[in-house]
């Protein structure tokens, strides 16, 4: 097994999130990855791809990296994990300084907290065993959920109680505890499925005894816990706060959404967001605008902060999938473009040309006249299907890239960068790519001994940049979402820059060589040159270019008398600066008044939580009391139990020596067989899947007849439910009691609901999907053969043949077609099954004209 502090993977799993997160190109092929723990199949890794993920320096770095996929909500079940695995969920924090989790992630965080009181092999199959119990359970958890963006309050102290209560549990557990008088826990089927042949268990029989009566411990701890902690401390709306830049931004409809599972007004904006597309945003100070103060109170922003990373992690949706930001999904392209295929070292510089048309066909979800922030999980794979086909089509070549190499102990210099350009083959397509260097190396490090990773870095850098100056519109969707100084910090955006200075730049650019000079020896004010952008040079370029050869160019009126009088311009100058910082005072005082608002919003909130907390001192001894009685009573209790458990075990010796006979085959047989329906039962949930789909359909249809029929269709799937599963509890309480019933006189189990056709044929026409079939393992086929009867059942007589009789679609009887007319006189039902026989021929079917 692989171990970390808070983390356990298989191999296997290990296989499954390198898989996922870095490129299969930069995988080797005679990687194995079979080594007793995480970091030696990273190291072996590291040096299978020689040089290729130089970018990483060491295992642990390559780990930390891959680490940032395991902070996605559910990230187990999108890496399909499976096996033994511990995985440390990550929080949140709100803007009010609460901690708060996804709710899917509850039952992985829980995990951590449990112990195991059994060794060596049995250990391992008990971990395994409460992993699959913990599954069923987990799915039961997740049914109830209105949405996968919920979260929930994050509280330690419950953890380390709950870890408390189940280590003094696992130290006073028996060796031989009988499983006889313990509720199966869900998952059991599986287990003994899964361990019958290796460890089986006519031998082992006490083993399954203990291991079983720990798991249901665990889990009636569990969803005590739950049940009592976690859904009555869900009392406010949880909303995400996504920090994009310097703005912050929520899901439109995830602020709906949650707001009306609390009852709140949403009746100013509700109908704005339906006409929204799924992944839309609102600023928060929009939110601040359509929201009312008294609702605003109970919600709970969440804070969510974006960093530019090499590996886009998934983030749940509203409408129950999971999406990434969409510049995470344009820098994740690049990436693969430049570090996993090495683009740019292959083509040659007419087949550049491909690359911008790909850009161009992805415009529609890239757009640079803005578009959402978020873009869903298939648009990403739409996305990297369409590069991968361009690329295999027309940019895929045999030509030989070169890698990285290994940087000198001392670091590496500029003239060093632009050599390793040169090495790699990038300036003979690109020979405008060497501009970049100067920047790309005294960006951020100046003078600092740099490392291999920062090669890998430098030579990264000077290709985004490169791209981002050649293809406009790329550069023009970063600016509208925000990341535009984000990627290559020192490439500046033109649009991100002040009208004033841009100005200023171009009145610079303008300015004669001869003239500048003059203003400097007049000691006129000039700011400090920044590093403009390769926009910057291009457009210098071009005024330059254009200015007229002539001695005395033309100038206006206002720009000889400025030039007359340089002390005019710099006091028009510092006119316009002081009016441009004005306008910025007025905008700053009115964020600081509505600052001042929620500050005054806050402090009422406090006030309140400081009553609340007034309150609960004062029934604090009340509640010490209850306790103490409450301890006495368990200290009874565990005194009681303890005598049973000896007598149980006295029992228990008395059968082993009189050699008691095992239970029969037959016993078994129906034992497994029930074991299996209940297993079925509790990790399909048809309860939860039946709500989800009335769900589904009613909030798709937005008609009342639809959503009354689909609520009584629900309800009427539900009773059956609940009536199928108590049988089969009822049943397996009756083959393993102490009294135990023979199978042949075990009750059938009831027929297990299925959808109406009515409901199917309604789920089709709304949500253009055919409607899934609920546990279809458990449901009857049907019968198509007819029943042989031989005897009319109105006149008792026999029917030679079928030939004039009418039969019943519902049970399949026939009757004598003279009979069913005088019978029809009376009643239009079935004598058999009572459910509606008519003749066609005389009683047409309703709604045909």
């Amino acid at each position: 097994m692989i171990a970390s502090k808070h983390m356990m993977l298989s191999s296997e799993n290990v296989r499954r999130l390198v898989e996922r997160c870095i490129p299969k190109e930069l995988i080797p092929i005679d990687w194995k990855c079979d080594q007793s723990d995480i970091l030696s199949n990273l190291e072996s890794l590291l040096k299978c791809s020689r040089g290729q993920l130089g970018m990483c320096e060491s295992a642990t770095a390559l780990f930390q990296s891959l680490t940032n996929f395991l902070s996605a909500p559910g990230c187990a079940n999108l890496l399909q994990f499976d096996g033994v695995y511990t995985i440390s969920p990550s929080s949140y924090m709100s803007i009010k300084g609460e901690h708060y989790m996804y709710k899917m992630d509850v039952v992985e965080l829980f995990s951590l907290a449990i112990p195991c009181p059994f060794k060596d092999w049995q250990a391992e199959l008990v971990r395994l065993a409460m992993k699959r119990h913990l599954k069923c359970f987990e799915a039961d958890w997740i049914s109830r959920f209105n949405s996968h963006c919920e979260m929930i309050k994050m509280d330690i102290g419950i953890l380390n109680d709950f870890n408390k209560k189940l280590y003094m549990c696992s130290k006073s557990f028996s060796k031989k505890t009988d499983f006889i008088d313990v509720e199966t826990p869900d998952g059991s089927y599986e287990i003994l499925k899964s361990f019958e042949e290796k460890y089986p268990m006519a031998e082992n029989w006490h083993f399954y005894n203990r291991m079983f009566s720990w798991i249901a411990t665990v889990g009636k701890q569990f969803k005590s816990l739950v049940e009592e902690s976690f859904m009555t401390a869900d009392l406010k709306a949880t909303v995400r706060l996504f920090k994009i830049g310097k703005d912050s931004y929520v899901m439109a409809h995830e602020l709906l959404q949650s707001m009306k599972n609390k009852k709140m007004d949403v009746s100013e904006f509700e109908e704005e967001v339906l006409k929204m597309s799924n992944l839309a945003a609102f600023e928060f100070r929009d939110v601040a605008r359509k929201v009312k103060v008294g609702d605003m109170k109970n919600i709970e922003f969440i804070q969510n902060t974006f960093n530019v990373s090499t590996i886009s992690i998934p983030i749940p949706a509203p409408d129950g999938t999971y999406c990434v930001p969409a510049s995470e999904a344009l820098y994740d392209v690049i990436s693969d473009m430049i570090v996993a295929k090495k683009v740019l070292q292959r083509i040659d510089r007419d087949q550049f040309e491909h690359i911008i048309q790909f850009f161009k066909s992805m415009e529609h979800i890239f757009r640079i006249e803005g578009g959402d922030f978020f873009i869903s999980m298939e648009d990403v794979e739409w996305i990297k299907a369409n590069w991968e086909k361009t690329y295999e089509e027309k940019l895929k070549s045999s030509r030989t890239v070169k890698t990285i190499r290994k940087v000198r102990k001392g670091g590496f210099t500029e003239e060093d960068l632009d050599k390793e350009l040169e090495y790699l083959s990038l300036y003979k397509s690109f020979p405008e790519m060497k501009q970049e260097v100067e920047w790309v190396y005294n960006s951020d490090c100046q003078g600092c001994a740099f490392k291999l990773r920062d090669m890998h870095a430098a030579v990264f850098q000077c290709q985004m940049a490169f791209l981002l100056s050649t293809i406009q519109n790329v550069h023009t969707f970063l600016h509208n979402q925000k990341m535009c100084m984000e990627w290559v910090p020192y490439l500046e955006c033109l649009e991100c820059v002040p009208e004033g200075e841009l100005e200023e730049m171009m009145t610079t650019v303008e300015t004669p060589p001869q003239e500048a000079k003059v203003d400097v020896d007049q000691e006129v004010d000039i700011p400090k040159k920044k590093r403009s952008s390769r926009k910057a040079k291009k457009s210098e370029e071009s005024n330059q270019s254009s200015i007229p050869s002539t001695s005395e160019p033309e100038l206006p009126e206002m720009s000889k008398e400025s030039q007359s009088c340089p002390k005019c311009s710099r006091a028009s100058h510092f006119a316009d600066v002081a009016t441009e910082k004005l306008k910025i005072s007025k905008v700053e005082c009115k964020h600081l008044k509505k600052d001042l608002a929620n500050a005054e919003l806050e402090v009422e909130i406090q006030k309140e939580k400081i009553r609340r907390l007034e309150d609960l001192l004062k029934s604090k001894d009340d509640i010490i009391e209850r306790q103490n009685m409450d301890l006495l009573e368990k200290q009874n209790m565990i005194m009681n139990l303890e005598m049973e458990v000896d007598s149980k075990e006295n029992i228990i010796k008395n059968l082993e020596n009189s050699g008691l006979k095992k239970e029969d085959q037959a016993d078994r047989d129906v034992l497994f067989k029930l074991l299996e329906i209940q297993g079925t039962l509790r990790s399909e949930n048809p309860i939860g899947k039946c709500r989800e789909l009335g769900h589904r359909l009613s909030m798709n249809a937005k008609n009342k007849y639809i959503e009354d029929a689909t609520r009584a269709e629900v309800y009427r799937f539900c009773e059956q439910a609940k009536t199928y599963i108590r049988a089969v509890d009822s049943q397996l309480k009756m083959i393993r009691g102490s009294h135990r019933t023979k199978p042949e006189k075990i009750p059938e189990l009831p027929e297990f609901p299925a959808l109406s056709q009515e409901f199917r044929k309604a789920y089709k026409n709304v949500v253009k999907l055919e409607a899934p079939k609920i546990c279809e393992s458990l449901l009857k086929a049907p019968e198509i053969l007819e029943i042989a009867d031989t005897d009319c059942l109105i006149c008792i007589a026999e029917m030679e043949s079928k030939e004039g009789t009418i039969k019943c679609e519902c049970c399949n009887r026939r009757y004598h077609s003279h009979c069913a007319r005088e019978w029809f006189k009376t009643k239009r039902t079935c004598p058999a099954c009572s459910s509606a026989l008519l003749d066609d021929s005389e009683f047409p079917p309703l709604g045909r004209g």
